[in-house]
């Protein structure tokens, strides 16, 4: 298969090095705009949030209270005879008697996962997008070629007719209609000049180059290896590991992981300290001192309230997400497949007989046994099958490359023990 197709691209992803990047003059290939979609902006800021995260959260305390210090000074007045400065100094050392500190840990926890799922959700929408962009512009810069290369006949097409009209073998009627002809050609060029140009900036902004001018392909279309059809049902009980389901399973549980560390924070806590008083005239107390809070009447019902709301509402999210992800995979099976099946009949049947008819009924005419008009129908038939071509060429790449990607990700996940970048 294909699955060992998809393994190497998991640790493609893992391991590969991003391509050096200062807006490439040059033609881009389809391997570069992966790796060069691996440090847009986005994906790299995703990815240093979790170092940063990760970096800060090591030195979390396992004391989750600082020491209180307090002073008390004054002065005595009576007795007359003791008239001199007093002070009372207390040092409290809060604790929590809920579990307070191990709930903060656990959060911590959840939460660097839920940063390094969006990390992960943010370098697949970027190879995504890069893939999507690459291929698009593909499929415009073979188009206009084949729009250039109708115009190219229709240049000539007007030239011969425009000759034969002068000789009184054809009419002005005939001149006429070539020169639209011609002009029509003309016009699609532009336009299809015009998609390149699009195409190329939408490659550049997904690539994030700043010097916002238009790129260009270079090299043949992907045509990575993808499972069967047969065996999708093997792959769509393993998409809990994509990362738009994980995100939102982990940001449900980082919900629920807050709520108990608000509930904990509220709970049963203690203070434990020493008092040391001066007191006239001469006297010196040492005394302990503990305080207890109880949680009797407040226990964060305003806090957790929207927590818990938000775990609810992200379960049902995950959930969904789950149904969206069985969807796109499923249809993107179908898709391989199906677009497999139109572009074999495209490529094999329909495109080849178009462009024989025409230049059959061009020779044909160019003796004098056709008319213009079955000339013009039968150029413009072909240029139209050639386009459609290129175009479900592109979209038969789109479909295999959208699934590899997907599928690497569940491979990627499985190897890393169910999840995480």
């Amino acid at each position: 298969m294909p699955s060992h197709r998809i393994s190497l691209l998991a640790a493609f992803l893992t391991t590969a090095p991003a391509v050096a990047w200062a807006g490439a003059p040059g033609p881009i290939t389809f391997d570069d705009a992966l790796g060069l979609a691996r440090q847009v902006p986005r994906v790299a800021a995703a990815a240093r949030a979790v170092t940063e995260k990760v970096e800060l959260d090591r030195h979390i305390s396992s004391a989750p209270y600082n020491p209180q210090l307090s002073a008390q000074p004054g002065w005595r007045f009576q007795p007359r005879d003791a008239r001199q400065p007093e002070v009372i100094v207390e040092v409290l050392q809060p604790w929590n008697l809920s579990g307070y500190a191990d709930a903060r840990r656990r959060t911590v926890v959840v939460e660097e996962d839920v940063m390094r799922a969006e990390a992960r959700a943010s370098a697949l929408a970027a190879r995504l997008g890069a893939a999507r962009a690459w291929i698009d512009l593909w499929a415009a810069e073979h188009v206009v070629e084949e729009v250039r290369r109708e115009e190219s006949i229709a240049r000539e097409l007007e030239r011969l007719v425009a000759r034969a009209a002068a000789l009184g073998a054809m009419t002005r009627a005939d001149v006429a209609e070539a020169s639209a002809y011609h002009a029509e050609a003309r016009i699609a060029v532009l336009a299809a000049e015009g998609e390149v140009f699009q195409r190329g900036l939408a490659l550049a902004r997904e690539l994030a180059d700043t010097n916002a001018q238009p790129l260009h392909t270079a090299g043949e279309l992907p045509s990575p290896a993808v499972p069967a059809d047969q065996r999708s049902a093997e792959y769509l009980d393993r998409l809990g590991a994509l990362p738009a389901v994980t995100l939102r399973e982990l940001q449900a549980r980082a919900a629920q992981a807050r709520q108990l560390e608000e509930q904990a924070a509220r709970g049963t806590f203690a203070q434990l300290g020493a008092v040391l008083q001066r007191d006239a005239p001469g006297g010196l107390v040492v005394s302990g001192l503990a305080r207890v809070t109880i949680p009797i009447f407040d226990h964060g019902e305003r806090e957790r309230a929207g927590m818990r709301a938000e775990t609810a509402r992200l379960e049902g999210e995950q959930r969904d997400a789950m149904i969206a992800a069985r969807v796109e995979v499923a249809v993107s099976f179908h898709e391989v497949s199906h677009s497999a099946e139109v572009l074999a009949v495209l490529r094999d049947d329909l495109a080849p007989a178009s462009r024989q008819a025409a230049e059959t009924r061009r020779l044909i005419f160019e003796r004098g046994g056709a008319t213009l008009l079955e000339v013009l129908q039968s150029d413009r038939a072909a240029v139209a099958a050639a386009s459609r071509l290129c175009r479900l060429q592109a979209e038969h790449a789109w479909a295999r490359t959208k699934l590899w990607l997907l599928l690497a990700e569940v491979t990627l996940a499985a190897s890393n023990g169910g999840g995480g970048s």
